[in-house]
């Protein structure tokens, strides 16, 4: 039997090839698609009052259908103080849709009760905040 080409591969050669195969043959593992069910959220605090159609919802709508998604419909999220009628600090945040005036979010007095307000965008880094109750804030958006 005649062989057209007969040819002596050095073993170190060999190896290279072979780590290179298993190397660019996609050893990649499988991705998993993130949706509101199987999102980690261990580690956001107060979760529990993070709507369904909230930004991170939009966020992962995005991730899985980019082609669809508008910018315009994202919300803008701040951190926001503010200051009680007794002069207690509170903290929280809110989200406001872009380009609209108004949006949701919690604030924390210093006791740490969080009270879910409405809020409405007044100009300058500053939101007016409203409760069930009829109580009103001024919050300053923090840097």
């Amino acid at each position: 039997m005649t062989y057209l080409f007969m040819a002596k591969i050095p073993q170190s050669a060999l190896a290279c090839i072979v780590l290179l195969f298993f190397a660019f043959s996609g050893c990649e593992e499988d991705k998993e698609i993130v949706t509101y069910s199987n999102l980690d959220v261990s580690h956001i605090k107060d979760f529990q009052y993070i709507p369904k159609d909230s930004v991170i919802c939009r966020l992962i709508s995005q991730h899985q259908d980019f082609h669809t998604t508008q910018i315009e419909s994202f919300e803008s999220h701040y951190d926001v103080i503010g200051f009680d009628k007794e002069g207690n600090e509170l903290t929280g945040y809110a989200d406001v849709e872009k380009g609209e005036q108004y949006g949701k979010g919690i604030i924390e007095d210093e006791t740490g009760r969080e009270i879910e307000i409405d809020v409405e965008w007044m100009g300058d880094g500053k939101l007016k905040a409203k409760d069930e109750q009829g109580n009103i804030w001024e919050l300053t958006i923090e840097e």
